[in-house]
């Protein structure tokens, strides 16, 4: 923004200084603009990696050629720092986040060092990518439209990976796991394990797996047809010959389609939904 100094110089100071502030508080209403990054060979296959302490992983596929990265604050923090005072001075809003992008062999890793206010990143990535994030308070992981290998993990927030096409590896402690797969890859392993929501994964009806499935305090429910497997026991005797362990698996075993890769679903405090897509 340009300001005339003539007319700026007859404004009285009070005027001036409503100017700054409304100019500080639009600062901050404004998402950073979009940083591009090249990929090394945008013909193959793209990696990303995002890390956050606070805030929200975005991610959506498109049909580009670069990694598409967009970050902004949590706007609430901003506004009640905006408002709070101290010693009769007005708090200046923090906006900075110590954003890190670095791209090498079609490699991007993405790391905000912003350890006490939440960040979003919104991320647009070529349809044919790997992810790997990881965030730990006050946000999500959304993924929509990605092929590749998708390894999730959020701590205190709900994992979300819609339209998706791979192999999955998720992870969460406080809240729901919800995928929905297009495609999965032959032969991969996956697994989706949780402490206290639910795991919610939709597959295609043409499905190959063996399945491993336990939920201490919650249902197992499917809509696959199921083949048994008897659970296994193991036993270990001691070199000594004197001891002796027995160790019968709490988890139900099934193969779908005649079976395939293993996927281990394991959860504590919430259901295991296992769905056959159309």
């Amino acid at each position: 923004m340009f300001v005339n100094k003539t007319v700026l110089n007859k404004k009285p100071i009070a005027a001036i200084l409503s100017i700054l502030t409304l100019l500080l508080g639009a600062a901050a209403a404004v998402a950073q603009e979009t940083i591009s990054v090249p990929l090394s060979d945008p013909a193959k296959p793209a990696w990303l990696k995002v890390s956050l302490i606070s805030g929200s992983i975005r991610v959506e596929a498109y049909d580009g050629k670069e990694v598409l990265v967009a970050v902004s604050n949590d706007m609430a923090e901003v506004e009640k720092d905006q408002g709070e005072r101290r010693d009769g001075l007005r708090r200046i809003p923090n906006t900075s986040q110590g954003l890190t992008v670095e791209e090498k062999d079609n490699k991007v890793e993405i790391s905000v060092r912003s350890w006490n206010r939440a960040a979003t990143l919104d991320i647009k990535v070529p349809r044919r990518t790997s992810l790997n994030l990881k965030t730990v308070n006050d946000g999500e992981i959304v993924v929509r439209g990605v092929e590749g290998e998708l390894e999730l993990g959020n701590t205190n927030g709900p994992i979300e990976a819609i339209n998706v096409a791979g192999s999955v590896v998720a992870g969460a402690l406080n809240d729901d796991i919800k995928v929905t797969f297009t495609a999965v890859t032959p032969g991969k392993a996956m697994s989706f394990t949780n402490m206290n929501g639910d795991i919610d994964v939709t597959f295609p009806a043409s499905l190959k797996a063996d399945l491993r499935m336990r939920s201490d305090m919650g249902e197992l429910l499917t809509d696959f047809d199921l083949q048994p497997v008897a659970t296994t026991s193991r036993s270990q005797e001691g070199g000594d010959g004197k001891g002796f362990r027995l160790k019968i698996e709490n988890e139900i075993q099934a193969k779908v389609g005649g079976g395939g890769a293993e996927i281990v679903f394991k959860n504590f405090n919430g259901d295991v939904l296992i769905r056959k897509g159309k």
